[in-house]
This record gives structure tokens, sequence and C-alpha cells, in this order.
């Protein structure tokens, strides 16, 4: 069976209203100025020195504060060179920890200096893919038919 654009749309259009209309209406109020500012200050407090905490609204990062090894730490490319300054310095502590011995150390840092390594990769292919598509991805535009 051949699935169209409008009868998707329609089919999901039905479902959103059939799952909405169980919906508790106390969910379909508007916030109070106390949880507005809730919602708000859980964004302030996800920016950071390399950019912004991504874990959704109302949840903990595990990791507190989005550490390095965190996957939820989105880089930003004004920070790269910041993150290469952590990078370098990770290495430096790294061999500060194995001339006195503190194996457990090194082993710790080595674990971030990995996935510090891992998040520049990463903002590099990002910064590349941003700069071959001219900043945007045209996605088209969607057609909605009653």
């Amino acid at each position: 069976m051949a699935v169209f654009q409008a009868d998707l749309i329609r089919s999901c259009r039905a479902f959103l209203d059939k799952r909405r209309s169980v919906r508790p209406v106390e969910e379909y109020r508007e916030p109070t100025d106390d949880e507005w500012r809730e919602f708000q200050e859980h964004f302030h407090t996800r920016k950071l020195e390399l950019g912004d905490c991504a874990c959704p609204y109302g949840t903990p990062c595990q990791h507190e504060h989005s550490c390095l090894r965190c996957p939820m730490l989105r880089v930003s490319s004004r920070q790269r060179g910041r993150l290469v300054e952590i990078i370098r310095n990770l290495g430096d502590r790294i061999d500060e920890a194995r001339m006195n011995g503190w194996l457990g150390e090194v082993q710790g840092l080595q674990v971030s200096l990995s996935k510090a390594k891992e998040k520049l990769v990463g903002l590099d292919r990002s910064i590349d893919r941003t700069r071959s598509t001219g900043g945007s991805v045209h996605l088209g535009m969607p057609t909605i038919t009653k």
C-alpha cells in the first residue's frame, strides 16, 4: 500500500488530537512566573566555559556541570582555542603524574584527554560541515494540506 504525504499528515494529526484529548487539562495551562523563571534558569545554568550542556530540562547532569567526559557537552566553535589549550594542559598533567607515580591520576587524566580529543574532532567536523554548506542546510518547505 502506498502512503501519500496527505494521508501521513492526516494520520499524524489524528493521533496527536486523540493523544491530547486523554491528557489532563492541567498540563495545558499557562506556566506561573516561578515555573517560567525556573525553566529559563535551567538553560542559563547550562552555559559553560566551552559551550552548553544539552541535558534536557528537568534532568540533572550526571557529570555535574558537564565535564569534558559528558556526551551532552556541546562545544562552541568560538571555544576551539580553549579546548586545544585544555588538551595541551591535560598532556602536561599526565606527564607530571607519571613522574610522581600517581598512576590513578594518570588513568583519570587519560580518560579526560581522550574525551577532549573526541570533542575537538567532533567540533572540527561540525566547523567543516558549516563551512561547506555556508552555515545552513536547506530541508525544503513542507506542505500542509487539510
